[in-house]
């Protein structure tokens, strides 16, 4: 068994390039089918997020804190089955592909000052998501390697397993408050300031 685990171990999640395809698809792709429609969208988005966001924090937050937590814990119970793998790979791709959108949506929207916005949209809880939902990928990728790879769980290694994602969970609690109470502030500061409505 120890050969096993020896022969996984060599085996890690390329993430930094998984990552870079995805902006760059994110980057691509809006150049390509940019419409009006996308452009509405934008903008009722910054609206609807400055509206809901005001109406109170508390319920702004429950929501933020379904959306993000509910994603965390199908990637981290993913890495107890073989579609971990899978679901670290498309992953890391769907967050490159998330950021180049959003910064190049907001540039085509707004120019200059949409790559301020784009940048006030995801400050500062990106800051944290980002490294942690790295830890997580790797995390969930090399335990479903070992389960795919030797058909069975490792039972020592479960609990291992689950305190490193309690960490991230605690991590991303964190990124969760950044962006119900920071964020919001951030955005109101910006988009007065620009003057781009």
């Amino acid at each position: 068994m120890k050969q096993k685990l020896s022969v996984n171990k060599n085996r890690e999640l390329p993430a930094y390039y998984l990552f870079f395809i995805g902006c760059v698809i994110g980057i691509v792709l809006p150049n390509l089918i940019y419409k009006m429609q996308w452009k509405q969208n934008t903008v009722s988005a910054l609206y609807l997020m400055g509206i809901y966001a005001e109406k109170g924090s508390r319920e702004y937050f429950w929501r933020v804190l379904r959306m993000r937590g509910g994603l965390f814990l199908l990637v981290a119970g993913s890495g107890l089955t073989i579609f971990g793998v899978l679901v670290a790979v498309g992953g890391m791709i769907l967050l490159g592909i998330g950021m180049g959108m959003l910064m190049t949506m907001s540039i085509l929207q707004f120019g200059f000052h949409g790559g301020l916005i784009g940048i006030g949209l995801m400050f500062p809880q990106f800051i944290i998501y980002v490294p942690c939902f790295f830890a997580v990928s790797k995390n969930v990728y090399e335990y479903s390697m070992r389960i795919w790879k030797n058909h069975s769980s490792f039972s020592g290694q479960v609990s291992t397993y689950i305190v490193k994602m309690l960490i991230c969970a605690v991590v991303l609690c964190a990124g969760i408050l950044s962006e119900v109470y920071c964020n919001p502030v951030i955005m109101k500061i910006l988009i007065q300031n620009l003057k781009i409505f």
